[in-house]
């Protein structure tokens, strides 16, 4: 006589193997992606591509090769992820050298007529071998025109910064000063247009205090804001001087301007400068 069996049996079976199957690929013998597009990179491996594009573009000032190796990230706004990347890499841990050469990148994607200096040429005119700087050095390239020149600054080392090409120097055309009770402490706030009223990324912005120190900081970290934006903290009884590019007009004397609220009670203000070219 036959015994008779259910199907659960089968079921059972097909369960387990397809366990035992998942367990396999996951632990024992795991897939190994090789050759993927950039566009299917993880957030971290995306940067670390971003960085590689833009250290490579200091090398070989190519502005196809670089803008062609960022569209296969396929990223819908590539200038915003590379500014965003060089202001996250400002933050203490991060590279100074690739901060910057993200923004240059960022500069060098939305404006397409942008141009740089390789440096592989600014270390043989400097009678230097031309090889590119390790990673953390302060070593960028220079835009020309003008030809490399070293920026001061108040750390023990001074270095060359990266200069977008210029035409006619930036000049100032509104200074006011800014009374927002709520605002992010006294600032100056810098807007960099050019003749186009388009504002400009990566343009250098010098401040000097009166011990004589410089410090260097750029625009287009906040393009939220505007691609031309960039806003140096000030501190309470200290004046500064401001110049815009290498060549751009001198603004002298600033300082925190005193507001006062509806009640009549003093607070510190910011001031806001709008430099354009003619």
């Amino acid at each position: 006589m036959k015994e008779k069996r259910g199907s659960l049996y089968l079921l059972t079976g097909l369960v387990i193997g397809a366990v035992l199957g998942l367990l396999t690929s996951i632990f024992i013998v795991p897939a190994r992606y090789v050759d993927v597009a950039p566009s299917a990179l993880k957030a971290v491996d995306r940067e670390q591509y971003r960085a590689l594009v833009a250290r490579a573009y200091l090398v070989e000032a190519e502005n196809g090769r670089a803008v062609a190796r960022l569209a296969l990230l396929a990223d819908p706004r590539p200038a915003d992820a590379l500014v965003a990347q060089a202001e996250k890499e400002k933050r203490p841990g991060g590279d100074e050298h690739t901060s910057r050469a993200l923004a240059l990148l960022a500069a060098a994607v939305s404006q397409k007529q942008l141009l740089i200096t390789p440096l592989p040429r600014i270390a043989a005119e400097a009678g230097g071998q031309a090889t590119e700087p390790a990673p953390g050095e302060q070593e960028t390239p220079t835009l020309p025109p003008p030809t490399r020149t070293p920026g001061a600054t108040i750390t023990p080392r001074p270095s060359p910064t990266p200069l977008p090409t210029q035409g006619a120097p930036y000049a100032l055309i509104q200074q006011k000063e800014i009374c927002e009770v709520e605002g992010r402490g006294s600032l100056i706030q810098v807007f960099v247009f050019n003749a186009a009223d388009e504002g400009v990324p990566a343009v250098r912005v010098e401040v000097s205090i009166t011990d004589g120190g410089v410090e260097s900081f750029f625009t287009g970290f906040y393009p939220e804001i505007s691609p031309g934006y960039a806003d140096y903290a000030m501190v309470e009884g200290m004046t500064y001087n401001l110049r815009v590019g290498s060549t751009g007009q001198l603004v002298q004397n600033l300082s925190v301007p005193q507001c006062k609220n509806k009640d009549g009670e003093a607070f510190p203000g910011s001031i806001q400068l709008v430099f354009k070219q003619p």
